[in-house]
């Protein structure tokens, strides 16, 4: 789930350039910035590089009680659905006098996610049928927070931009009981 998300946002970002700046490669990479040796990633030099920086459960919406209806007023227990947060990271790692063309990139890609706050994936495009939809929110670091990111990273500042990407999850887990309807009561009943 979390693979196909980050390159379907690859995906529809680097179309998104090649539509507004008349591209004939693809600008956006899902990679590593850092090896974990500590060696520089192949291939993202003068790319725009989209990256996880963590995964945590959308806690707000965890008091879900995994019970609903079914066809003839019967009752479906299941686990309740998972909710996701993925804080990903664009930054742009362009050298030299393409640096200015990277900032151009990344001011393409804030001016996406506030136009296109939510996102509804087609089950079409590879997506799995239980995501729902997908919403962007701009996260705001302070420079502690970043020097903090970017140390743990291994890599040197460069022009980046963080979102908080809340996942829907649809409930499409097995059902573990089923609880029949009430169909009637027994009136003679006696002590």
């Amino acid at each position: 789930m979390i693979d196909i998300t980050l390159t379907y946002l690859r995906d529809l970002l680097n179309q998104h350039l090649k539509n507004n700046f008349a591209l004939t490669e693809n600008k956006v990479v899902l990679s590593n910035l850092v090896e974990n040796d500590g060696s520089s990633s192949r291939d993202v030099e003068d790319k725009v590089v989209l990256f996880l920086i963590q995964l945590d459960e959308e806690t707000s919406l965890k008091n879900s009680t995994g019970r609903g209806g079914m066809t003839g007023g019967a009752f479906a227990e299941r686990n309740p659905p998972l909710f996701l947060n993925l804080h990903i990271f664009f930054c742009t790692n362009f050298k030299g006098q393409n640096y200015v063309e990277g900032l151009n990139y990344l001011s393409a890609i804030i001016r996406y996610f506030q136009q296109n706050r939510i996102l509804v994936p087609s089950a079409s495009l590879g997506f799995s049928k239980s995501i729902e939809k997908l919403s962007f929110e701009l996260c705001k670091l302070d420079y502690d927070q970043m020097s903090n990111i970017w140390s743990s990273i291994g890599a040197k500042l460069l022009p980046s931009v963080m979102y908080k990407v809340g996942i829907v999850v649809m409930d499409d887990s097995p059902i573990k009981k089923v609880t029949p309807a009430i169909s009637g009561t027994d009136e003679n009943v006696t002590n």
